[in-house]
């Protein structure tokens, strides 16, 4: 593939060969009629680039009339003919004047809006304006179209229709021609001299070429960042995700390890059988000693079958079964000074008591 310069280059030798020594300029509208941008002028049916040095001619002989403002219309074309009559005798001895075009009247007696076109010109818009001046002051005191006249030399590239693209380019005056220069952002195109092209999206201008943007840039000149941004944050968020995700499976790992850990105890007997109430069936009763051996003791059988087994039955608080022991020579938690074990054993006479003795009578 060709470089982009000498593509450039094929393309200026093929256009200068289908027109004339220089390249034709564009056109626009203004005001119903087809009008040279400023900086060029009409010729051979072609806007010509030239060497234009405008102004702002007022007219005081003149009266502004309502058809004025249309160019397509008689007294427009008529008055304009005057007027580029009048300039063309002040600077025909100028060197490499062509003429002199209206471009637009305007209402204040007659305000003339001026383009005076020269071709390879030494001229300078100073001596344009010293030579219409001049035309001027030599008709004072006369009847003529300049009478009483006054000439203001105005800048090219502020001249409408204005020479160059005012989006794409900056404008120049040098010597009578308009140079427009491509703004920041924005490539020269070899098909027009007054304006400048910007770069597809997703590249931006670097000199006169266009070069892909960087990673999440896109729009005019890589300015739009936003698939960048969305990038960073899906980023985050899926970094939260995973984390979260983790998280709830450590979490999941540490409690299903947790219900499968043994519970050691020093108990024999299973859990459940010691959070119940303990069983009466099938337990044989401890005989139980008296120191009373004066008494007769009730004797009977035990519900174990043995008559070796035999139990003294003594009521005591209404509670069958105790020990018939003097307590107070024994060292247990109900003494003469119960409050000391009064939280352990707080209501209880005999801690060996079997529920249901009391049933057995």
């Amino acid at each position: 593939m060709k470089p982009l310069g000498e593509i450039k280059k094929e393309l200026k030798a093929v256009v200068s060969n289908h027109v004339p020594s220089r390249a034709m300029f564009e056109s626009v509208c203004l005001n119903s009629t087809c009008q040279c941008l400023s900086g060029s002028y009409l010729q051979n049916g072609r806007c010509t680039q030239g060497q234009v040095f405008p102004g702002q001619l007022h007219l005081t002989s003149l009266t502004f009339q309502s058809g004025m403002s249309n160019r397509s219309s008689r007294i427009f074309q008529d008055t304009a003919a005057q007027i580029s009559a009048v300039l063309r005798d002040a600077l025909e001895n100028q060197r490499g004047y062509i003429r002199s075009d209206v471009v637009q009247l305007a209402p204040g007696s007659v305000q003339a809006t001026v383009n005076n076109v020269f071709e390879d010109t030494d001229s300078t818009q100073q001596s344009i304006d010293e030579a219409i001046k001049m035309a001027i002051n030599n008709s004072q005191g006369g009847d003529g179209l300049l009478a009483d006249a006054t000439f203001l030399g105005t800048n090219l590239c502020e001249q409408e229709p204005v020479p160059c693209d005012l989006f794409t380019t900056t404008c120049s005056n040098k010597n009578g021609q308009a140079v427009c220069s491509c703004k920041s952002g924005f490539i020269s195109s070899v098909y027009s001299n007054t304006s400048c092209r910007a770069c597809p999206s997703g590249q931006r201008a670097e000199g006169d070429t266009c070069q892909p943007c960087s990673f999440g840039y896109a729009g005019f000149n890589c300015s739009d960042s936003a698939l960048l941004a969305v990038v960073v944050i899906s980023c985050v968020l899926g970094g939260v995700l995973l984390i979260l995700v983790l998280a709830l499976f450590i979490y999941c790992c540490c409690r299903r390890c947790s219900k499968r850990k043994p519970e050691y105890s020093n108990s024999p007997y299973p859990a459940e059988d010691l959070s119940g109430p303990w069983p009466i069936q099938g337990i044989t009763p401890i005989p139980r000693a008296n120191t009373n051996w004066d008494a007769a003791p009730s004797i009977e059988m035990t519900e174990g079958g043995s008559t070796r087994t035999l139990v003294d039955k003594k009521q005591t608080n209404g509670v069958s079964g105790s020990y018939d022991l003097n307590p107070d020579g024994m060292k247990t938690f109900k003494g003469k000074n119960p409050s000391r074990y009064s939280y352990l054993v707080q209501g209880h006479e005999n801690p060996y008591f079997l529920p249901g003795d009391d049933k057995k009578d």
